[in-house]
């Protein structure tokens, strides 16, 4: 795979620039587990090219919905809130939202957010991630929120028991978990769960662009089959 830079006249892909781990930027390369699974799909490419730049996810979606860009990495499977979308390829990954709390908090068969009432929440200054049901409970006053601004504060004030339960994306939270040798948290149920895909703009079409497609979807297939995409899943969650 190349810079965009050098590749004007290839296929340009586009990525959120501030999602670590799944999509980000370092200087002026595209960075995560999303990048890291198409450098390697890429590499399996038979004769398509493409380039992956990083920008601001607004800027991102704007550059596929206006044709300047041919497909937009990581969206979820939006159909209806993307018309402008032609076709979501394989999924190159599935993210899922979990709950974490301090061992004996809550049980696995709970109802979320029902049965969580009465506890003190983590959140990410800001963030949506627990739900609008769980934010009815904040508002009623039935559930106490807390937020810091990253997952590693969040996190260790669970840890410290400041906290009784967070709310974060899985593979996020696994990281820091791990990063961080963290013994007072458990992850209790996933409370929701979201495919991410290559978003290919309606304006990319004809001969090329089909090829293009259907060839990526047969590698992202064959890439999750073999476990190649598991692989690249270990080593995030295995870094420090």
């Amino acid at each position: 795979m190349q810079t965009a830079d050098a590749a004007a006249e290839q296929v340009l892909l586009v990525q959120d620039d501030s999602y670590m781990p799944y999509m980000g930027a370092e200087q002026i390369d595209a960075v995560g587990v999303y990048s890291d699974i198409l450098d390697e799909a890429g590499e399996r490419l038979q004769k398509s090219e493409f380039a992956l730049q990083a920008v601001p996810w607004p800027r991102a979606i704007e550059l596929v919905r206006g044709g300047g860009a041919q497909g937009l990495v990581g969206t979820y499977y939006r159909p209806v809130v993307r018309p402008w979308i032609r076709h979501f390829s394989v999924a190159l990954f599935t993210e899922h939202v979990s709950v974490y709390c301090r061992p004996g908090i809550a049980r696995q068969d709970w109802s979320y957010p029902e049965d969580f009432r009465g506890l003190t929440f983590g959140n990410n200054t800001g963030f949506r991630t627990p739900g609008a049901r769980f934010f009815e409970l904040v508002e009623a006053g039935d559930i106490t929120l807390l937020e810091a601004q990253t997952t590693e504060m969040n996190l260790n004030m669970l840890e410290l028991g400041r906290l009784d339960c967070y709310v974060q994306e899985q593979l996020t939270a696994e990281r820091e978990i791990r990063r961080n040798r963290l013994k007072n948290v458990q992850r209790v149920q996933t409370i929701s769960s979201e495919t991410a895909h290559i978003g290919y703009s309606m304006s990319w079409v004809g001969a090329e662009a089909d090829a293009f497609i259907v060839e990526m979807d047969r590698v992202l297939t064959e890439m999750h089959q073999d476990g190649s995409v598991n692989r690249i899943i270990s080593a995030y969650l295995g870094s420090s």
